[in-house]
């Protein structure tokens, strides 16, 4: 794993680095402070995932990575999750959030559940979120959960959402528990009717 790390501050770019090192020794990790050496190193570096501060003013480079690199997941990391902040980087399509002072441990766990299809959100943005709307959590579902979703809502098996989509029955389960944590519920109807509440036409 090649994970490109972009901070303002050097002394937390070398002691998140070191971190990094410490518990994901199969990974190397490019850091900088300045999106300019960021894009030459995306140029020259096959990266695998993006770990940027998200206050930095990165909306540019952010939208940039968007256009010409749409597949490869934006991680961002804060210091405090804050409401507009995080409404922001929803909206910019970015596949997780963590924050600063989470332990490495956690922060690559958070990537590896990012590179595997699942949007990490922090817990008490998705709660004071749900305190806004009555069940946003599903629009922070990943591209490919909400086509387990749909699929599911039509009344696919696993086996049957696994054939349509390639991926293996095993992933498809993995993408349902992740779904019904999400969305708080405890079966494939209540899924099914969230999701035709506030997905389907």
């Amino acid at each position: 794993m090649n994970i490109l790390m972009i901070d303002e501050l050097p002394i937390y770019i070398h002691g998140m680095k070191t971190e990094l090192n410490r518990v994901m020794p199969e990974c190397t990790v490019f850091a900088t402070n300045s999106f300019d050496d960021a894009l030459t190193i995306l140029e020259s570096t096959p990266i695998t995932i993006v770990l940027i501060d998200g206050e930095m003013n990165c909306t540019d480079f952010i939208k940039e990575l968007t256009i010409s690199r749409a597949a490869l997941p934006v991680v961002v990391m804060l210091r405090k999750v804050v409401d507009s902040i995080f409404n922001f980087y929803i909206r910019q399509n970015v596949k997780g959030i963590v924050t600063k002072e989470l332990p490495a441990e956690k922060i690559s766990q958070i990537l590896n559940m990012v590179l595997s299809g699942v949007v990490c959100f922090p817990e008490q943005a998705i709660l004071h979120r749900s305190q806004q709307a009555e069940s946003p959590t599903i629009y922070t579902l990943s591209r490919r959960q909400q086509e387990v979703l749909r699929l599911l809502a039509n009344g696919g098996t696993n086996k049957q959402i696994s054939r349509q989509l390639n991926i293996s029955a095993g992933t498809v389960k993995v993408h349902l528990e992740s779904i019904f944590h999400r969305l708080q519920v405890n079966n494939r109807t209540q899924a099914a009717m969230l999701y035709y509440k506030y997905i389907a036409d």
